[in-house]
């Protein structure tokens, strides 16, 4: 018996292991291959991301959105911080935040979906769970954003607005948020 618990152990912590790396592993940004190879421009011709083709792709062919970033959501145009984040954006035009603003144990862990509108230009719709301090459900926030990448891609700006909606999903009208954003790329450096 404890033979076959063994076996099922391992057996157990090898899916798992699978599991876990087939969940972390996503496609890489960053690529062996020039900018200019058949297999990126492969990609970019197939990517959900990429605006229409026309004059303006030597503009944006070489910025993406993709990466690790550090960014500040100001309200209005600053200085006034409504939050300060680390924002992963993915290639397969997923987001994921981790938010200064709110401590671990309130869902400072956020989500959203991203997509490019134009030349270096995206759009975002983030989302997370809203929590009193004592630990209840207390409805939605939605972040809607516009970036423009600089065209180095190390930084990008833009506009935001945020809104919370109760748990019947009403709008909470005291809680609108609108500002300006400002990121910087995290690199390996």
């Amino acid at each position: 018996m404890k033979a076959h618990q063994n076996v099922f152990s391992r057996l157990a912590l090898s899916v798992s292991i699978v599991v876990l790396v087939t969940l972390f592993a996503g496609e890489a940004s960053a690529s062996c291959f020039s900018e200019g190879s058949r297999l990126n421009a492969a990609r970019s011709q197939f990517s959900p991301h990429a605006a229409g083709g026309g004059s303006d792709e030597r503009e944006h062919s070489n910025a993406s959105i993709v990466g690790l970033w550090k960014a500040d959501f100001l309200i209005g145009s600053g200085p006034d911080l409504f939050d300060q984040a680390f924002q992963q954006f993915h290639s397969d035009g997923t987001e994921l935040m981790l938010s200064r603003g709110l401590p671990p144990s309130l869902g400072n862990v956020c989500i959203g979906i991203w997509q490019r509108t134009g030349p270096r230009t995206y759009k975002l719709k983030h989302t997370a769970w809203n929590w009193t301090t004592d630990g209840s459900f207390a409805g939605t926030f939605i972040m809607q954003a516009t970036f423009r990448l600089s065209r180095s891609g190390d930084s990008f700006t833009g506009t935001w607005q945020a809104d919370s909606f109760d748990t019947s999903g009403a709008l909470i009208p005291d809680q609108h948020f609108e500002g300006t954003a400002r990121a910087t790329r995290v690199g390996m450096e």
